[in-house]
């Protein structure tokens, strides 16, 4: 991304990066999207040297296997202007796009989404549900992403959003049996009912973690099996 930061005054976000890619994961997986990594995170700093310390403090197991670079240092501060007119410049047709992080809903905002609407845009968010989204934008329905997925990090009763669209589990470290309020405020669909997704953790756990999602789909036919197709596709 190589864009001039928004002069001062204003909400602005620290911004990562923003890129066209495929949708790997969950129910739009293949579908052609414009991904925004927000900078900084609360479960963990993004430093190496602080996992184990981070983990500690939060009770988080991503902070030790997250592999997502969202440091703050290195990133751009844009209005909801800039931002979505950058979004717009990389996009060409494609008409969806996902905040992601780090945590999105530590910067997103009602601001940022009527900016994205405005400019045609389906907007959606992917979060650790440990925000609100009356808390991120407001009580208007209108104002929310039109889509939200949460993968949990902390425990069912610390995932505090009101409602999503899909879950997604990370196992081995997240699993099923604990989180059973959170998958009563996944919104079911007319036909695809509700979305809920265990993902094996890519690295050295893959195998161990792919045999165990499929005994778990097999077991309770409520959850699916995700996997990251944009990694077999050999995409960003």
């Amino acid at each position: 991304m190589r864009v001039v930061a928004s002069p001062p005054g204003g909400v602005r976000y620290r911004v990562k990066a923003v890129w066209k890619t495929l949708q790997g994961e969950g129910f739009w997986a293949g579908r052609p999207a414009v991904f925004v990594r927000l900078a900084g995170c609360n479960m963990w700093d993004g430093e190496p040297a602080h996992r184990a310390r981070d983990h500690t403090r939060t009770g988080a197991g991503c902070a030790l296997f997250c592999d997502t670079e969202f440091r703050v240092r290195g990133s751009v501060r844009l209005n909801a202007r800039d931002l979505t007119a950058e979004v717009a410049r990389v996009a060409g047709p494609v008409r969806f796009v996902v905040l992601t992080g780090g945590e999105p809903l530590l910067q997103a905002d009602a601001g940022l989404i009527a900016a994205l609407h405005a400019a045609g845009f389906t907007v959606a968010v992917e979060t650790n549900g440990t925000q609100t989204l009356t808390g991120a934008f407001g009580p208007d329905p209108t104002h929310h992403p039109d889509w939200v997925v949460v993968s949990p990090k902390l425990s069912d009763a610390a995932t505090v959003i009101e409602a999503c669209d899909e879950i997604k589990l990370v196992v081995p470290d997240y699993r099923p049996e604990a989180y059973p309020d959170l998958a009563t405020r996944v919104r079911p669909h007319a036909v695809a009912g509700r979305l809920l997704w265990v993902q094996p953790e890519d690295g050295p756990r893959l195998d161990a973690a792919t045999r165990l999602a499929v005994e778990i789909a097999l077991a309770d036919p409520a959850w699916r099996v995700s996997v990251q197709g944009h990694k077999a596709l050999g995409v960003d």
